[in-house]
């Protein structure tokens, strides 16, 4: 088993663990009724998530080289053909379980398995589209989740558009982070404009917020376990904007994963309304 570290360590396996645990959520909301596409689904897109991330490393081999020689691929651990082979693999297999599952489930996967190809070989380049794909696919793991049901609730959507808007918030807050280390390889928002980044930055941030608010009015008004989260989130979020602002884009950027934590812990509430 030694053999695979690497592989995993490419596959960045704790995500892909985040993502089938979103899979879980989106599901139990719509219903504790668990049968094996549960299941299915979360090892779908557990290796779907994990495909998208050797396929990124793979193009991004020339810019390891020179920024972070420590990775599997850059260090000599994986061959770069070994690694192609492996996300296909990972990628196909996450692909045929769906078609086991049922036909929008299936359809979901080709669609996000062509987009994180479609990221890592074309829109890495052009950063700021490529953000959309990235948020995009981890708002849509509560909707995989809700489509093993056959039935995907408008709360579902509405966490899945908050969780986009966080996401894209922490995107471009990573790229603020990361400037330096891509200028010269990568198009980003910052890049373009610090100061339009700051202002989409913060508007995700907020809008985040909104729907997760939207979602306690009008589906949730009685879970105060849910609002006690959201709270949190915002306070949270309202901290990371703070620091986004003093240009301590590290702790802007961690803030934002923290607020996401408190969201994820409100979606999970979500789920004993």
């Amino acid at each position: 088993m030694i053999f695979m570290k690497p592989y995993l360590e490419l596959m960045r396996f704790g995500n892909c663990a985040m993502a089938a645990i979103a899979v879980l959520i989106g599901y139990t909301i719509v219903t504790l009724d668990f049968n094996i596409g549960t299941g299915l689904a979360m090892l779908s897109v557990f290796l779907i998530c994990g495909g998208g991330q050797v396929i990124n490393d793979v193009f991004d081999l020339e810019i390891d080289k020179k920024i972070n020689k420590t990775k599997p691929i850059p260090s000599g651990k994986i061959k770069a053909n070994n690694a192609t082979l492996f996300s296909g693999i990972l990628f196909l297999v996450g692909i045929l379980i769906a078609f086991f599952i049922n036909p929008l489930t299936f359809a979901i996967a080709i669609i996000f398995s062509f987009l994180l190809i479609l990221y890592a070989s074309v829109l890495y380049r052009i950063k700021y589209l490529g953000n959309i794909i990235v948020a995009a696919g981890t708002a849509f793991t509560f909707i995989y989740g809700a489509s093993v049901t056959g039935n995907i609730p408008a709360l579902i959507i509405v966490f899945a558009i908050s969780a986009f808007f966080a996401n894209m918030a922490r995107e471009i807050t990573k790229d603020f982070q990361d400037l330096k280390k891509d200028k010269g390889f990568k198009k980003t928002m910052p890049m373009i404009s610090k100061k339009l980044g700051k202002g989409f930055a913060i508007s995700y941030h907020l809008l985040a917020i909104l729907f997760a608010i939207i979602a306690f009015i009008v589906f949730l008004p009685n879970n105060f376990v849910y609002l006690f989260f959201v709270l949190l989130a915002t306070i949270t979020f309202g901290r990371s904007i703070r620091l986004l602002l003093k240009n301590d884009f590290k702790q802007s950027q961690k803030g934002c994963k923290k607020g996401m934590l408190f969201s994820l812990l409100a979606y999970i509430s979500a789920i004993i309304r």
